[in-house]
């Protein structure tokens, strides 16, 4: 028997087709966690606790000189990123800093966060990716860091040095951040959007290592004092975007209807 593509049966099946090859999103994912699964929230012992997928344990730094972690969201400040509640860190008299390696480290991949800065930017406030997971210190195997650094602008910093992103006044807002890198051969692209509009820009440039795959990423809060935050939730990883099975099945779609039809008028 022979399919007409054209046909409203044959556009379900192929739909139904790659539903089943690919999730929603069209790439499986590496890692993920999200606050709002983890049990009793408020939880403000998150980091006691192994959630998400393709993450192993959070690891405190060796480096921390004070603060801890807290679970923002509803009931506690309202000042969550994402859902009801979100990851945090407060410095207090010190800094405090963390880790979550990847259960499989890869070469190449996307990694994507959202942060708020609910501090007065004193320090290193940031999220980097890194070659590893030393619990020596925050910059320990960095491969890229970003977030705010003395300022109340966003900056990142790859093989060249300190870049300020000239975002204008970045405290108290929420940042969307992608970064696409081969960590093998040290090229990046960075792209920051703030949630509530206007501003966003990207970037490219070339890792602080190469040769090397990502196993971790890290944040760290250094901006002591009472209700100083670092606010921030949804770390994923996941191949970069590229061709998917929907695009191949919706082109094969295209063609067979472009071949029926043609049959039609000959």
């Amino acid at each position: 028997m022979k399919l007409n593509l054209c046909s409203g049966r044959a556009v379900w099946l192929v739909a139904a087709l790659a539903g089943a090859i690919i999730p929603s999103t069209g790439r499986a994912q590496v890692a993920g966690d999200n606050a709002d699964i983890y049990p009793g929230n408020p939880d403000h012992g998150w980091s006691a606790n192994n959630g998400g997928l393709g993450y192993d344990l959070w690891t405190p730094l060796g480096d921390t000189a004070g603060g801890g972690t807290y679970m923002e969201g509803v009931g506690v400040n309202n000042r969550q990123v994402d859902g009801n509640y979100s990851f945090a860190l407060y410095a207090g008299g010190g800094a405090y800093d963390i880790s979550r390696p990847i259960t499989s480290p890869y070469t190449q991949a996307e990694f994507t966060i959202s942060t708020r800065f609910d501090l007065a930017g004193a320090g290193p406030n940031l999220v980097n990716l890194r070659s590893g997971n030393s619990i020596a210190s925050f910059g320990a195997g960095e491969l890229i860091s970003f977030g705010i650094v003395n300022d109340n602008q966003l900056s990142y910093t790859d093989l060249a040095g300190t870049h300020v992103l000239g975002s204008g006044e970045a405290r108290g807002q929420v940042w969307d951040w992608t970064i696409d890198f081969n960590a093998n051969s040290g090229a990046f692209s960075l792209s920051v959007t703030n949630a509530g509009g206007g501003f966003a820009t990207s970037v490219a440039g070339t890792l602080e290592i190469s040769g090397t795959t990502a196993g971790s990423f890290a944040v760290i809060n250094s901006s002591t004092g009472g209700n100083q935050n670092l606010i921030f939730d949804s770390p994923q990883f996941q191949p970069i975007p590229e061709p998917t099975a929907v695009t191949v099945l919706g082109l094969g779609l295209v063609l067979g209807g472009v071949h029926f039809m043609r049959r039609r008028k000959a």
